[in-house]
């Protein structure tokens, strides 16, 4: 039995596609929570009066949460032995629950299994449009799922695992509630942060991730920049590297388009860590000097993220867990670790 829990907020036309891609599920022994997170809204309702799926049932807000606050019941899980998440702009291929509950259930250290998504891009008509892309590129069908654990390299500044497209143990991935005030575009990083367990890929595409126009995750560029440069920092503080291990890292932000070794000084510079910058070439240095002149109020700003973020760099601090850094070989992800 796995519960789902699909989150909607104001989308009802991409709800009614989220719901049909539950239905289509070849797995069918599942419950579902529908959380409507708008107290004025109605649409969910009566669409569950019309859909007449008993396993569905409808969780009317009578405040709005906002996202984290969602995410945090999700992931406190039920009574069942997995929990899934199914966001209403997102979708699933009807294979999608089968296949993750198959790998789960035949690796016992797994607190969690993603599948890769397919990405699409709405446009302003109301169209979708197939980018041609996958989250983790590109898809392997003949490799059928890889194992990950604290702390790989992508994990610096990055996420593994995507909240559309996985199940979980709530009982082994169950981390620490995040801040209800955390910035919900690195959700994904903050529960793997205090998350226990291996996370295991499906690196076939078995779900349909939405670039929508409007978006929770937000476009304020200082703050996006002082929480890449938590990830990164709280990371630093707490993982061993090694020389091969900080050379990947830096060959893998300057492969980036565009490339992100400005991130790696910033960091630098607030940790007070020249050796974290043994690595950076001539091009490195030249291409943040005229950055950080071109930016230099979105630089300024993320400099100050230990002050404008005082409680999240708090709670990275307490819960980013020690180790030393896995660069698990692989030439399908995001980032060649």
């Amino acid at each position: 039995m796995i519960r789902v829990f699909l989150l909607t907020y104001r989308r009802p036309r991409l709800l009614r596609r989220a719901l049909a891609s539950l239905q289509a599920q070849t797995f069918t022994n599942w419950v579902c929570e529908l959380h409507n997170d708008d107290p004025q809204d109605d649409f969910p309702a009566r669409l569950l009066v019309e859909l007449g799926d008993a396993r569905i049932t409808l969780h009317q807000h009578e405040a709005n949460w906002g996202p984290v606050k969602c995410f945090n019941h999700v992931f406190a899980g039920g009574t069942e032995p997995y929990a899934s998440l199914l966001e209403d702009d997102n979708w699933w291929d009807p294979q999608f629950l089968a296949s993750a509950l198959t790998t789960i259930e035949s690796q016992p250290s797994a607190s969690l299994v993603w599948a890769n998504m397919r990405i699409w891009r709405e446009e302003t008509n109301g169209a979708w449009t197939d980018t041609g892309q996958t989250i983790w590129a590109p898809p392997n069908h003949d490799i059928p799922a890889r194992n990950f654990r604290w702390p790989e390299g992508i994990q610096i500044s990055d996420a593994l695992h995507s909240n559309g497209a996985m199940i979980f143990r709530p009982r082994t991935f169950h981390p620490m509630t995040v801040p209800d005030d955390a910035p919900f575009a690195i959700i994904e990083s903050l529960r793997e942060r205090a998350a226990q367990g291996e996370l295991f890929l499906l690196t076939k595409p078995l779900a349909h991730f939405s670039q929508t126009i409007a978006t929770s995750r937000g476009h304020h560029r200082g703050h996006w920049r002082q929480w890449q440069i938590l990830l990164c920092a709280s990371y630093l503080e707490a993982v061993t590297l090694d020389a091969n291990s900080l050379d990947r890292i830096w060959a893998q932000h300057r492969s980036l388009r565009p490339r992100d070794t400005n991130l790696l000084f910033l960091t630098a510079i607030s940790l007070r860590r020249p050796q974290l910058l043994t690595p950076a070439q001539l091009t490195d240095y030249l291409f943040f000097l005229l950055n950080f002149v071109r930016h230099l109020r979105t630089n300024l700003t993320a400099l100050r993220f230990r002050r404008d973020q005082a409680d999240l760099w708090a709670w990275f601090n307490k819960y980013t867990q020690p180790g030393t850094v896995r660069t698990t070989p692989l030439v399908l992800n995001k980032r060649e670790f």
